[in-house]
């Protein structure tokens, strides 16, 4: 622990301020080079620079490799049930060692290590160096006092992302640890961590501004730090943390959870995400017109719309488009969707595929889906832009097909399926338009998923669970979207947790946390992992064929939570270890 808080004083500035990755407008400022403390916040630009770089790392809530976008593209989905990583490089073999629980506190974990413990700390750290030394520079009072603001919400949102991948951490506050320190300072209780973040976040909201404007752009806001405070209750009520807790002794309990269930949490979360709903400044991107669930496909190629929440900002681009999309594209995929999620989609008349009246068709299953399945996932035979016509022609997927065929090259899809959410349909890989583009962190849609599950969890399926609900359902172009009247409790939530997966596949880790939160992970994580397998008869007749691609390993409790480095256990004897590690 020592090494991780005060090793980082021997990184130089250059580091501590993180070179623009983006081409952002707020982050796209002067370099600083390799500069002192005392001139960076002698000068406005470079304190901004400062505070700009603790942003880089905020990309982790997507990769698990932070800083190679392809090697890490989404790879929460891909130790979940909604995907599978291409068998190649170095996060593969991360999320690999994970499926087949073979990861360890050593060396061979050392990549998600870092994403997910020493860079948020690392920018911790950052952050309390500029609180510590913004009050000496240039800077208008107004600025400081927003500039503050800012950095605390940063703060208080990596400690967010660390209490729910480790369970509850040390918290130290403002203070910046000298080399001479002696520093052994213990996990704080997962409760404390909760009312840390929520304290932070309260104060932060006061502050900061409703909407950022221009060149400021993708900062944090009010709305955002509400939604973070909600995020965070949300968090705390859910099963695995409220009542079930995984700790093996005392210690551990008190880090990972509350010792005992109180319905009340969920209320406290429900009231929190309503008064981000009441703020009255987001709504759904909605348009059926153009074509049923388009809002949600321009949700994501827009860079701004009511929708978003907070985003991690990118420049222009087409990394999405050259990560998912095939060789006949121009791609180099990465990450493919498996059939399990493939069957969560409804069919456009909102009945699940094995509802009576749905309309399925097992030889045809393609044929009649949620809109949002043509938006998410490219089957054999979706169309896509291709280069050479101009136009938009056949993915082929099916086995044997040339370039792009199941298993056909070290590029092509393992499961018969390719992503298609948030590409722009205009792109190839290395052809067509940059999508002006960012990702979202949080948009308004979990939002009010969140507040379904909270109301539901907290007193059964009121009217304000079907109507967020059905808010979803219908921006999807689902018709009808209405769901059945007088569900039970346990219904809708079964319901609720079909929506939040197909909504939110591929997004900010989401199937991952909700499978942790839930304490389902060690049933849908493992065991067998099914792809489809199209055979080709002639030019327009194919048989499916469902097929095992992996068989996959949990084991429980050990995965619930990652560990804490071993060697940060070493130096600091008043840390604790997750149970099984």
């Amino acid at each position: 622990m020592k090494k991780l808080f005060i090793g980082a004083i021997a990184l130089s500035l250059a580091a501590a301020a993180c070179k623009k990755t983006n081409g952002d407008d707020f982050l796209d400022k002067t370099d600083t080079g390799t500069i002192d403390r005392e001139k960076t916040f002698a000068d406005s630009a470079l304190t901004m620079q400062f505070l700009n770089g603790v942003y880089r790392q905020l990309s982790f809530v997507y990769f698990l490799d932070n800083g190679l976008f392809g090697g890490g593209l989404w790879g929460y989905s891909d130790i979940t049930d909604d995907s599978e990583m291409r068998w190649s490089g170095n996060v593969a073999q991360t999320a690999q060692a994970y499926n087949s629980a073979t990861f360890s506190t050593g060396a061979d974990f050392a990549r998600i290590r870092a994403d997910h413990w020493t860079n948020p700390y690392t920018c911790i750290r950052r952050v309390n160096i500029f609180l510590a030394s913004i009050d000496k520079g240039p800077l208008s009072e107004g600025r400081k006092t927003l500039a503050k603001a800012e950095a605390r919400f940063l703060r208080a949102y990596y400690y967010f992302h660390l209490l729910r991948t480790h369970g509850g951490i040390p918290l130290i506050g403002d203070r910046l640890y000298d080399l001479t320190d002696d520093f052994n300072l213990p996990r704080a209780s997962f409760e404390e961590c909760v009312a840390y973040i929520i304290k932070e976040m309260d104060e932060v909201a006061a502050i900061l501004p409703l909407e950022q404007i221009g060149p400021e752009y993708g900062r944090p806001t009010r709305g955002a730090a509400m939604a973070v405070k909600a995020k965070t209750l949300f968090l705390a009520a859910s099963p695995l943390f409220n009542g079930q807790n995984l700790g093996e002794t005392a210690a551990q309990k008190a880090v990972l959870g509350y010792p005992s269930f109180d319905n009340e949490r969920w209320k406290k979360a429900a009231d929190a995400l309503k008064a981000v709903m009441d703020l009255g400044i987001y709504e759904l991107v909605e348009d059926n017109v153009t074509r049923p669930g388009n809002g949600f496909y321009t949700t994501f190629i827009q860079r701004k719309n009511k929708e978003q929440i907070f985003l991690i900002m990118q420049a222009n681009n087409k990394f999405v488009e050259l990560y998912q999309l095939p060789t006949s594209r121009a791609g180099n995929t990465y990450s493919f969707p498996t059939q399990q999620l493939v069957d969560a989609f409804p069919m456009a008349n909102g009945k699940m595929i094995n509802e009576a009246g749905s309309g399925y068709n097992e030889a045809k299953p393609y044929e009649g889906r949620d809109p949002r399945f043509y938006l998410s996932i490219l089957y054999n035979g979706a169309p896509w832009l291709l280069r050479t016509s101009n136009k938009k022609e056949p993915v082929w997927l099916y086995q044997f097909a040339p370039q792009d065929g199941l298993n056909t090259n070290a590029n092509s899809t393992r499961t018969g399926y390719l992503w298609r959410k948030m590409m722009d349909e205009n792109a190839g890989g290395n052809y067509g338009v940059d999508a002006n583009r960012c990702l979202p962190a949080i948009r308004y849609a979990e939002i009010l998923l969140n507040y379904a599950e909270a109301m539901n969890e907290y007193g059964g399926a009121g009217s304000e669970v079907y109507n967020a609900v059905e808010m979803i359902r219908k921006r999807a172009g689902l018709n009808p979207y209405q769901l059945t009247a007088g569900l039970s409790k346990e219904a809708m939530r079964d319901v609720i947790r079909n929506e939040r997966r197909v909504e939110l596949a591929m997004e900010e880790g989401h199937r991952f946390f909700d499978l942790l939160r839930w304490k389902e992970l060690d049933k849908k994580a493992a065991g067998d992992m099914y792809g489809m397998r199209m055979i080709k008869v002639n030019e327009t007749t194919f048989t499916p064929e469902r097929f095992v691609f992996e068989t996959r390993t949990f084991r429980s409790p050990q995965m619930y939570f990652m560990p804490i480095p071993q060697q940060e256990i070493n130096r600091a004897q008043a840390l604790i270890q997750n149970p099984g590690w």
